[in-house]
This record gives structure tokens, sequence and C-alpha cells, in this order.
């Protein structure tokens, strides 16, 4: 196969849906107002028909702590995030356009097969995760549809037993939401509810291609990392065997290679620190109110239905699997660059004349500063983050729960 199709492979999954969100940061775009504002109709979708009536939901449910929860942890919070993030797109589209092109370009430029295979690695590891980054958040939507008209239609069914006489009755909307008007009249209903339904898939899309993008970013940059600590490492025995090349010239453009990929994740850092300061504050706010609302409603003794149940499990997994993307290809993207200053040491250095060998020194130093993504330059993205992230959520847990026996008491 083809460096293209590799390239392609990689990145086509996030690729298609960014563009049907109008974000794709296309180096090769024309400027327009038409292409500028196709990102708007999807954000005020979401803003004006979810965001905005569910946040006034929440004021007039306010003395109902359950109604309140539902509010905020399955539509209002996540879909406020996924708006926040796919702006975060549409604003740094310039520099994510480039790292686009030097991503290409490193495609175009494989000169082994060795590198080859790395590249292809990836690259499949790459449309796994965003299949699967994907496929989860959409599946939220197809459980969330199935819910909402199996309740929704089973509630005017009870309705329209008890009250056969009224002609006006209450039609439940996609989401629970307060407009500043009547939205039960037609075709305000029809037109709101169908809205509603089309953010939850504006949102799901948003949240989850911004995820597969940074993924596919990310594990290139491993594979390029990979690629360079193989070159190092061959290059004292490659200097001996052939007898040729300056050994000094060679380092230098390893160096200037390394330089390069700093550069690629420093603006990988720059264009996603601060969405994802938001997203990790929200989502354990949202997985500590999920869990809280879970232990409620399985411990009141009124029942609750199995397929609800089923979907807040799915919900809180497809969270916490978003955060565990993020703390693994950072992992993987610190182990990498560690493992840069490895290579020098595995390398045949005791082949090198002592005034080379002492070069080497300056990369093992330089390597000891790992790459590395932060939280709005907070927290370092790891495993060990990860798991902080779930002890944290379940110590707010913990304190609800208790703060509210203390109250019953």
């Amino acid at each position: 196969m083809s460096d293209k199709e590799g390239f392609d492979v990689a990145i086509q999954t996030s690729r298609t849906i960014l563009r049907f969100l109008g974000v794709w940061p296309d180096p090769k775009r024309k400027e327009s107002w038409i292409y500028s504002g196709h990102f708007l109709i999807p954000a005020i979708v979401m803003f004006y028909f979810v965001n905005i009536p569910q946040t006034m939901m929440v004021t007039k449910v306010w003395g109902d702590l359950n109604a309140v929860l539902e509010v905020l942890t399955t539509s209002d919070i996540p879909i406020g995030i996924a708006l926040f993030k796919m702006l975060g797109i549409w604003y740094n589209r310039d520099v994510l356009g480039q790292l686009v092109v030097s991503m290409s370009e490193d495609w175009k430029s494989v000169k082994s097969p060795e590198e080859r295979d790395v590249m292809w690695r990836n690259a499949r590891l790459s449309r796994l995760l965003s299949v699967t980054i994907i496929g989860l958040a959409e599946g939220t939507i197809v459980a969330q549809f199935a819910m909402v008209i199996y309740f929704n239609v089973l509630e005017a069914r009870q309705y329209s037993l008890t009250k056969d006489n009224v002609t006006a009755r209450f039609r439940p909307l996609y989401m629970s939401a307060q407009f500043f008007y009547d939205a039960q009249k037609s075709p305000n209903y029809e037109i709101h509810w169908l809205f509603q339904c089309s953010s939850t898939i504006f949102a799901a899309s948003a949240f989850s291609s911004v995820d597969a993008f940074f993924a596919v970013l990310m594990l290139h940059l491993c594979g390029q990392l990979n690629n360079l600590r193989e070159k190092l490492k061959k290059l004292p025995k490659q200097i001996s065997d052939k007898g040729g090349g300056s050994f000094v010239e060679k380092l230098s453009e390893i160096v200037t290679r390394h330089d390069h990929l700093d550069r690629f994740g420093n603006a990988i850092e720059d264009a996603f620190n601060v969405m994802f300061l938001v997203q990790m504050v929200a989502s354990s706010m949202v997985l500590c109110l999920q869990g809280y609302q879970l232990v409620m409603i399985t411990t009141a003794g009124d029942g609750i239905p199995l397929f609800e149940l089923i979907f807040m499990i799915y919900f809180t997994c497809c969270f916490t699997f978003s955060l565990f993307v993020y703390c693994y290809v950072a992992e993987v993207l610190r182990t990498e660059s560690m493992e840069v200053g490895n290579a020098a040491y595995e390398s045949n250095w005791y082949d090198l004349p002592s005034c080379e060998t002492k070069l080497l020194m300056l990369v093992i130093i330089r390597a000891k500063k790992p790459f590395k993504i932060t939280a709005g330059k907070f927290a370092a993205f790891s495993l060990g983050l990860y798991c902080s992230i779930l002890r944290s959520s379940g110590g707010y847990l913990s304190m609800l729960l208790a703060m509210k026996d203390r109250l019953a008491s």
C-alpha cells in the first residue's frame, strides 16, 4: 500500500466527522464566509436548543436534586464540553492545519521499510482508536434515542388514558428544557424536538472526533520518535561499517529532527491544553454526580427501568474511556521521548572516538526532559493522573453520600 493510503488510514475517520461539523483544519482551504461560518450551524443549534433551555430548566427544578442531576449529567454539561471542544478546534485551525501538513510530509519522506512498518502500525492503531471513540459516542445517541422514544410513548399513552376528555396535553420534548415561549404548540414542538435530537448528534460527533484527532496526532508523533530512536541507535555502527559520512553531520540531522518533533508536540500541547483542562474538571464533576445519582436511584427502593440503568452505566463508561485515551497516548508519548536517550546508551558508542562519544551526552541530557501533554499547564496527562481523577471522583462521591446521610439523620 502507498504512503498516501497510510496517511488516509490514520486520519480519515476523524477528518470526515470534523468536516461534517465544519471545523476540520484543512491547510488547503479557501477562506470564505461560507467555509468559515459552517461550524456556526451545529454550534448555534447546540447552544440555543440545549445549553440555554437546559440551564433554565436547572433553575426551574432546583429543589429536586435528582432532576437537577439528570439535566446536568446527561445533556447540559456534556454538550457544553462538546461545544467548547469544537470551538477550540476552530480557533486553533491554523496551527492544527500545519500539523496535518507536517504529518503528510512525514509519510512522503519515509526512507526505510522499518520506518514504514512503524508508521503503518501506528496508523492502524489510530484508526482503531478513532473508530472506537466515535462508535462509543454515537452509541450513546442511539441508546438515548431509543430510551426517549420508549419512555415518551409510554408516558403519552398513560396521559391519554387518564385524561381522555382533555384535548390539551403535555408532550415531552427530546430533552427536558425550559424555553422563553410555548414550545408545546405545533409546529414549535416538532421543530424543537428535531433540533434537540440533532444537537445530540452534533455533540457526540464533536466530542468524539476531537478526541480521535488528538489521538491520531499523538500516535503519529510517537511513531516518529520511535523511528528517530532507531536511527540514533544504529548511527555509530553505520558510521564504522560504511566508513563514510561524518558522525557530527549525521548526529546534527538527528538533533534537528528531534527539535522538529519537539515543536510538533508543543503545538499539540498549545492547541489542546485549555480544552482538556475544561473537560478534565467538568468530567470529574460529571463522574461524581453520575455516581451519586446511580447510588441514589438504585438504593431508593422505587425501582428503576433496566434500560435506563444500562444507559447510565454505558454513558459513564464512555466518559471515563475518553479520559483514558488522553492519559494513554500521553503516557506512550512520554515513554517514547525518554527512550531516545536510552538509544544512545544502547548504541555502539564505544566504537567512536572519545570526542564524538561526548556529543551523545548532550542527546542523553536533552532526552531526560520528556514530551508531555498537560491540562491547562497544570497537570501532565499520564496513567497515574487517570487513576487520580477516578480516585478524586470517588472521594467527592463519598463526601456527597456522607452529607446526605448526615442531613437525613
